[in-house]
């Protein structure tokens, strides 16, 4: 039979999954297949028609649907959910029932009082699983209506909102392959709910690092699937997919705002590191917390939580410091307030004897001379004295405590510059209080808040919180995490 053009008009129809997951188009197909006897099965097995031409041949060139509508409910979900598809027409062109032909369709429709619904693209109408090329668009959907997926799949109601969804299916021998864009508007969440299949997502987190601020979500979902699985479920897979995606948002929000916003090393956004001792910022952390403010400018519902850290090689390099301020300043020079006497020169003259002289007023003289003795001792040919200062020497030891180094301090000396042991036992001497270390950790974290605010974040949406401990990275750099949090 070959039909040139079919309209059907006014149809007002229904799709119905059931608990059990059934559909009401399944329970009204008759199944015209014959029981086997046990001689049949016996027998040879007959060819597979699968791919046989039908007995009776339709072709249908054009197809229209006008003036329908479809009743959609699932009640297969914690919640059962209801909707109406109206005011459906379109073309279906080229339609008939020889295996492996594909038609072409464009529909629209619109769904509840306000949201619209369109379709176009190619399948197998007999066998949409065996291929399908599909776009389906919809938009404007009340997002309320939703709420028996959101609180079946993420254990919460949908108080408002607005949802537009472009998705593309792509089915090929009962394989899905499925692209979609998914854009909300005005999300607010409801009260919780708790469903066996439920999954306890962060979506208040997620929301405040993707809504933007006109308030609304752009979300790439790739979804695939084998169709063939006995498991299979869309919407359960659509749910999985997005909770997927929320769950390594709320893990990894700075990576999140970063591949928003072009963050260069997304991960590296939320991250700060200070060189051990020392409460400045690079210019290319400087750099880092302005795009990080540019990016919160648009996220209105997000706050930073701002930590100041500090670690033991903190305390070593203030230690550091310490001694050799205290080197400069044996050696006669004046250094302002915080001013940085640079390295120790070591085989300088005047420095060796700053070092000595402070060695002796920290530790004794004596302490000096058995270090000294242990040294040559260790070190045979070097630090050698004249005749004169040997007689000096044995002269003072005479009024000095002095001590023989035992094996394993003397073994500790070889190899070693013997003024650059002196400075690090100098070093090891300087006192650093835990006050010292939270203050620097207090300054750090005012230096990343004030980064902020001046990128542009409300001073009100960074949080603070106690200076506390942390670990360092090496033996140079301090980490300073950045949090997220919804600004409330």
């Amino acid at each position: 039979m070959n039909i040139q053009r079919l309209t059907l008009e006014g149809l007002d129809t229904s799709l119905l999954i059931a608990k059990d997951k059934s559909t009401n188009i399944s329970r009204i197909l008759v199944n015209k297949e014959e029981p086997t006897t046990a001689t049949q099965q016996q027998a040879e097995p007959a060819t597979p028609a699968a791919n046989a031409p039908p007995a009776f041949a339709v072709n249908i060139d054009r197809f229209s649907i006008a003036d329908s509508e479809l009743d959609f409910a699932d009640e297969s979900l914690f919640i059962p959910f209801g909707t109406r598809i109206h005011s459906l027409e379109g073309v279906l062109n080229g339609l008939s029932n020889k295996p492996g032909t594909r038609g072409e369709l464009a529909l629209t429709g619109a769904v509840d009082e306000f949201g619209e619904a369109d379709a176009q693209g190619t399948l197998n109408l007999l066998d949409p699983t065996a291929y399908m090329d599909i776009a389906v668009k919809f938009s404007n959907v009340e997002m309320r209506n939703l709420t028996p997926y959101s609180g079946t799949f993420a254990n919460r109601k949908i108080e408002s909102g607005k949802l537009s969804l472009n998705l593309v299916y792509n089915i090929e021998n009962q394989q899905l392959n499925s692209s979609n864009q998914v854009i909300v508007d005005k999300l607010k969440l409801g009260e919780r709910v708790q469903s066996p299949q439920g999954r306890d997502l962060p979506l208040e987190l997620a929301i405040a690092i993707l809504e933007d601020s006109n308030g609304r979500i752009d979300l790439g979902l790739p979804i695939t699937g084998d169709l063939n699985d006995p498991q299979f479920s869309y919407g359960a897979i659509v749910w999985k997919a997005i909770g997927n995606v929320l769950t390594k948002i709320v893990t990894a929000p700075f990576r999140a705002l970063g591949a928003l916003f072009g963050g260069g090393d997304a991960d590296e956004l939320g991250k700060i590191e200070f060189t051990a001792g020392a409460n400045m910022l690079s210019p290319s952390q400087r750099e880092g917390l302005k795009k990080l403010g540019e990016a919160l400018t648009t996220r209105p519902n997000l706050a930073l939580t701002v930590q100041g850290t500090w670690a033991p090689v903190d305390k070593t390099a203030i230690q550091n410091l310490q001694m050799r301020r205290a080197v400069a300043a044996q050696a006669g020079e004046k250094l302002q307030p915080g001013e940085n006497p640079g390295p120790l020169a070591l085989n300088n003259e005047a420095t060796q004897k700053a070092i000595e002289a402070l060695f002796e007023k920290r530790f004794s003289g004596g302490e000096l001379a058995s270090m000294k003795t242990g040294f040559r001792k260790a070190n045979p040919g070097q630090l050698e004295q004249g005749m004169a200062g040997k007689a000096l020497g044995q002269i003072t030891n005479l009024f000095k405590d002095t001590r023989e180094l035992s094996e394993a301090e003397v073994n500790a000396l070889k190899g070693k510059n013997f003024y650059a042991v002196l400075a690090q036992k100098l070093q090891d001497s300087e006192e650093v209080s835990t006050a010292q270390l939270q203050a620097l950790a207090t300054q750090r974290q005012q230096l990343v808040s004030t980064g902020l605010t001046s990128a542009g974040v409300p001073a009100e949406r960074v949080k603070t919180d106690s200076p506390k401990e942390t670990k360092a990275n090496d033996d140079k750099t301090v980490p300073m995490e950045l949090g997220v949090a919804v600004n409330k």
